[in-house]
């Protein structure tokens, strides 16, 4: 189906309420049964479709489906997100690894109890690497491949290119998870004691050069290849 047909669809009010609809429906489905797991016949007909074929309808497969989720989810938290680091490139506090963690973190928190099941659903979606590359290749989450960006230039000096990327993909793992656990537990009602540690650890993440064990561990699988 082609971005115009889409948009042309999701043009007028009904179409917009069949496919907000469908975004939740898919959003809770995919986050409780897996992505795999759940087929769009099935997402329509828990959404109370008769049209079987109402997802490809609106959104094409279910790529389309999950870009629209992303889409729709992140707007606020990119707009919340924007003129915080903003505010840090004009206090000079890029490399604050400390703030910059509380700047990927923060914006996702002050959502929560009204997310859904959207951190639930990017924890099933943290199972899919291949996924998540095409759709930071597309331009989903901007605001916080930006805090990445700079995490990764604060880091560059004390963590070696090998260790950095561990490193990365661990921070990510770690925020993904525990913020869907805070939107299973805690709605609302977030204890700030386990964000604030949640920040400080991400920041840890980072800031913390290997042992002397790791840069053994490196050199010898250098020394392999």
């Amino acid at each position: 189906m082609s971005v115009k047909a889409a948009a042309s669809r999701a043009g007028n009010a009904s179409g917009r309420e069949t496919r907000r609809l469908l975004i939740r429906t898919a959003e809770r489905l995919f986050a409780e049964q897996g992505i795999d797991a759940v087929s769009l016949r099935q997402i329509s007909a828990v959404a109370g479709l008769r049209m079987s074929g109402a997802v490809a309808y609106h959104f094409g497969d279910k790529a389309g489906l999950i870009r629209a989720i992303i889409e729709d989810r992140s707007l606020r938290d990119d707009e919340r997100r924007r003129p915080v680091l903003a505010e840090l490139e004009r206090q000079g506090r890029v490399h604050d690894l400390r703030a910059l963690a509380e700047a990927g973190i923060r914006p996702a928190v002050e959502e929560m109890g009204e997310t859904g099941y959207y951190f639930r659903f990017l924890a099933q979606l943290d199972r899919h690497p291949d996924v998540l590359a095409d759709l930071r290749a597309g331009g989903a989450f901007r605001s916080t491949l930006r805090v990445v960006e700079l995490q990764d230039e604060a880091a560059r000096d004390h963590l070696p290119p090998k260790i950095l990327e561990n490193r990365r993909r661990l921070a990510t793992h770690l925020v993904i998870a525990a913020l869907a656990d805070l939107e299973a537990h805690t709605g609302r009602d977030v204890d700030e004691v386990v964000v604030s540690d949640l920040i400080d650890c991400v920041a840890a993440l980072y800031a913390t050069p290997p042992s002397s064990h790791t840069v053994e561990a490196l050199a010898q699988k250098r020394h392999r290849r």
